[in-house]
């Protein structure tokens, strides 16, 4: 009964699994593995197959049995935003290799490969030859010096600022998306992607805009691969 108090599952001890909620046949089994004593618990998406508010209640729940059961917990997943919230240290692998090892925040600030880049968010990524960013249509200045070690260089949506006079695009696409626009805009670098506060006014499809890339923004990258 000590387990099932764990999860708050205690009042539901009689019932049969059939039952039981998705959320609460997940507890259970979490229940399962933890009266064993493990010195470490490998959770395999344990919440790929549940709705999105079950999946919030769920991890919720695993960050509060971690806390009280002190155990140790590796949650593989495929979901970022699981990673994020739930890790106090990420491992980012790649056909079976580690690519990056760190907090979440330096693994989302601060990727060190384009994969991990694509992976936590950063849309734009462009390789870079000293002061040169380089795309498949164009080699342009960026104005700004980098690193001698930086290969490439990423930006999210949101680090896109439209409106400042540096480079020139078309707005192909736009999309409403709740608190932000995204628009997805045609280039001398190629395609870029861009969000704008949805405070400000919407971009029209076929508008020519003025947007930057600013350096001090970018996600610095040792390794295009």
């Amino acid at each position: 009964m000590a387990g099932l108090d764990l999860v708050g599952l205690t009042h539901l001890a009689a019932r049969k699994p059939a039952e039981l909620s998705g959320g609460q046949q997940q507890r259970v089994s979490l229940v399962r593995s933890l009266v064993m004593e493990p010195k470490v618990l490998l959770l395999d998406e344990p919440l790929s197959n549940l709705d999105a508010r079950l999946r919030l209640e769920m991890r919720t729940e695993l960050q509060r049995v971690q806390r009280e059961s002190g155990v140790t917990m590796i949650f593989v997943t495929h979901d970022q935003t699981e990673a994020l919230a739930l890790a106090d240290r990420i491992v980012v692998m790649r056909d079976g290799l580690v690519e990056q090892i760190g907090s979440p925040e330096e693994v989302y600030n601060k990727p060190v490969s384009r994969f991990v880049a694509d992976f936590v968010g950063f849309e734009n990524i462009f390789e870079v030859e000293g002061e040169l960013i380089r795309s498949p249509h164009a080699l342009v200045e960026l104005g700004s010096p980098v690193h001698k070690g930086v290969k490439g260089l990423a930006w999210r949506p949101s680090q896109v600022a439209i409106g400042a006079d540096r480079f020139r695009g078309k707005v192909l696409g736009a999309a409403f998306a709740g608190s932000v626009r995204e628009y997805l805009l045609e280039t001398e670098l190629g395609l870029i992607k861009a969000d704008q506060n949805v405070s400000e006014e919407a971009l029209r499809i076929g508008a020519e805009i003025c947007f930057d890339l600013p350096v001090e923004a970018a996600a610095k990258l040792s390794r295009m691969h």
